[in-house]
């Protein structure tokens, strides 16, 4: 008998037809799975889409609302001068030096101002006009109130040129000085090139410079007879001081510091043996010496 063999590793026509045959249901599956993915994307992007739509709207309607809101504004604020926002208080605070009524007539305000019309910074740069005042700030309070803070200069020394002026601490001239203001403050004397005038401004520096050294013998430094009378600036920015009568003057240096100099001239005077009568002038603007020249003898 004979025998065929077949391998078993080689399919039937049938199973071969039935091997490239697509399966219905993996197509019915794959086929959702991708309508799903597409409703998925379509539905996003609608959402996004619309979320846009109501983003932009919103931006648009918040942008006229913005605009419509200024025109409207500008349009009360123009026709309403109204009475209730007409300024009828004005209110003035920190002020000693300058009188209230000074600072609100320098403000030079209509009757008709309004509050919603004035420019506040314009208002604060005419009041620092005045020397006087160091510092402004003007501010509204609704419905029809002003209100006015200023800080003031205090004076510092009277400096003296072509007449006497009363100088505040950074070196602004406020005003001229009288008699009674000169005898309280230190009396500087200052050589200038050109006439002193209220509102103009002298260095800070020789300012205080000048104020420290007079402070220095009015605290008896030298003696409780020993007082400054005068006090001169000169030009290469030593001092001159001027003790008064029967007392010599006295030249003090910028560089070196005023207590060494102070006491370079008492270790002097107890070297020679000798007062500050006895003397014409002491030079103390050298760091390595002390030059004293003696009154003259009488007859000399």
């Amino acid at each position: 008998m004979n025998w065929r063999s077949r391998s078993s590793d080689r399919p039937s026509q049938v199973e071969e037809g039935v091997g490239f045959r697509p399966n219905r249901r993996f197509l019915r599956l794959v086929s959702a799975r991708s309508g799903w993915r597409r409703k998925g994307v379509t539905r996003m992007g609608q959402r996004l889409g619309s979320r846009l739509r109501r983003g932009a709207g919103v931006a648009i309607l918040s942008a006229l609302l913005v605009v419509l809101g200024w025109l409207v504004w500008q349009q009360v604020s123009r026709s309403m001068p109204l009475h209730y926002f007409l300024i009828s208080d004005l209110i003035v605070e920190g002020n000693q030096q300058v009188p209230t009524a000074a600072i609100i007539d320098s403000l030079a305000l209509p009757s008709h101002a309004g509050i919603l019309q004035v420019d506040l910074k314009e208002l604060a740069a005419v009041i620092l006009r005045n020397p006087w005042i160091k510092t402004a700030r003007v501010s509204r309070r609704l419905p029809a109130t002003l209100l006015v803070h200023v800080s003031e200069r205090a004076p510092r020394a009277v400096v003296a040129a072509d007449r006497p002026y009363l100088v505040s601490e950074d070196g602004l001239i406020l005003q001229e000085a009288s008699p009674a203001e000169m005898s309280d403050l230190p009396l500087l004397r200052l050589h200038a090139d050109h006439p002193l005038e209220t509102g103009g401004r002298i260095d800070p520096a020789r300012v205080e410079q000048g104020t420290r050294l007079w402070q220095r013998f009015h605290q008896g430094t030298l003696g409780s007879d020993v007082q400054a009378r005068e006090i001169q600036l000169e030009g290469d920015g030593s001092c001159t001081v001027l003790l008064g009568h029967g007392l010599p003057y006295l030249r003090f240096g910028e560089e070196d510091g005023l207590q060494r100099q102070l006491d370079r001239l008492a270790r002097a005077l107890e070297i020679r043996g000798t007062t500050l009568r006895e003397l014409e002038y002491v030079d103390l603007r050298f760091a390595d010496k002390v030059i004293m020249k003696p009154l003259p003898k009488e007859g000399a």
